[in-house]
This record gives C-alpha cells, sequence and structure tokens, in this order.
C-alpha cells in the first residue's frame, strides 16, 4: 500500500525506481506490483527499456486519493519514456528526504504555475517535478527530445521571469539522456536571459546512479 500511495502521487512509473522509492528488493517489488495488478490497482506495461506501472482508478479509491485524470494513456510510446524518466527524479528526491510535488499535485497549487511568455500572449505550464531543497523552490524539468525553438523560448522566458520575481528561487534545472538536447536548452535559457546561477543541466544516467548507489546504501 506504501507503493500504491506513493504512485499515486506520480501517477505512472518505472518499476525499478518504483522499488528503489520505497526501499523494495527486486523480488519485493515485482511481488508487489503483481498482486496489486491482479487486484486491478495498478497496470503495467512492457517496452524495450523494461516494465512501467499506472495506478488504476480502482487504486487511487483504495488508498483515498483524489480521483485524477487517468493517465493509463502516458504509458504509451514517448509519454512512457518520459514518465519513466520522471519517476526517477522523484525516487532520487524520495531516497533524499526531499519535498517534492508531482505533475498531478501541482494542479492545485497555484506556486507552481509558470509562465510561458509568447510575444503577443501568455499562458502557463507546470514542471514535471517541483521540489524544495534547503527552503528554496526548484522546477525539475526532463526533457528527453527537442521541442520546437519558438516554444523552447517561450517556456524560459517565463522561468526568467518567476526566476527574477523571487518566486523560484532555487532555479530550474534541466534532465535529458541526450547531450544534445541539454545543449539546446542551455542555448535557449542563455538567450532567455535565465541567471546563470538559477539554471543547471544534468544527465538523466547520472541520476539513475544516484538513485542506485543510494538504494544500496552508499553515499550519492
Amino acid at each position: 500500500m506504501d507503493a500504491l500511495h506513493w504512485l499515486a502521487r506520480v501517477e505512472v512509473a518505472g518499476i525499478e525506481p518504483l522499488g528503489h522509492a520505497l526501499g523494495f528488493g527486486w523480488r519485493a517489488t515485482y511481488s508487489h506490483v503483481e498482486r496489486l495488478a491482479k487486484a486491478g490497482l495498478l497496470e503495467r506495461v512492457h517496452d524495450r527499456e523494461g516494465s512501467v506501472v499506472a495506478i488504476t482508478r480502482e487504486g487511487r479509491r483504495a488508498v483515498g486519493a483524489d480521483r485524477g485524470d487517468m493517465r493509463v494513456a502516458a504509458t504509451r510510446g514517448s509519454g512512457l519514456r518520459h514518465a519513466r524518466a520522471v519517476s526517477w527524479v522523484t525516487a532520487l528526491l524520495t531516497l533524499r528526504g526531499r519535498e517534492w510535488v508531482s505533475d498531478h499535485e501541482a494542479r492545485r497549487l497555484p506556486e507552481w504555475q509558470i509562465p510561458v511568455i509568447w510575444t503577443h500572449h501568455r499562458a502557463t505550464q507546470r514542471p514535471d517535478v517541483g521540489a524544495t531543497i534547503a527552503g528554496a523552490r526548484v522546477a525539475v524539468e526532463v526533457e528527453l527530445s527537442h521541442k520546437a525553438p519558438r516554444r523552447l523560448r517561450a517556456i524560459l522566458v517565463g522561468y526568467e521571469h518567476t526566476i527574477t520575481a523571487g518566486d523560484l528561487t532555487g532555479g530550474v534545472l534541466y534532465i535529458s539522456d541526450r547531450l544534445d538536447v541539454l545543449a539546446a536548452v542551455e542555448r535557449a535559457a542563455a538567450r532567455a536571459g535565465v541567471p546563470a546561477d538559477r539554471f543547471r543541466t544534468r544527465a538523466l544516467g547520472d541520476m539513475h546512479a544516484d538513485v542506485r548507489r543510494l538504494a544500496r546504501g552508499e553515499r550519492a
């Protein structure tokens, strides 16, 4: 049930980061997942990168979570890859004892609504994960492919505005498994005027390594 409570927050997660976040070994993780799936509380999907689980409506009801909008569709294609990557981020934050909010939770939190500033209008978006580290709010974006330059600039101008206004004191962290994507984001952030000391990038693989080290009881 602890696993189901955690999954209710992120909605979709890779099995490995789910197990690490809850302190389960491989056998225990798969045993719990199998029982929850048989009970209809989660859905399990496979691809070449491993297994991903998504909480079902019945699963949310079992832990007293709000109904939310079902994201089983996110366990397909690029949505599956993105959900798995985000779950590694939340697993790391969980293991480090950080406060964090998922995209699902941030929908009801005005402080995590980030402006998207276009030339003639504004919209809003939420970071993939919001974290509070040493009292500072940090937005985490998982970017696995290139965004259209115009949209990326609009997002980063919004982050510049939010950081400069003092509403995002920890800045923004971009994570990807592609160095070319991180390089493109770095260039766009510089052009948008995002303060250099409030902008960071990190390889997704480094996050995997940190989670696995912490799960083994080592420092990361």
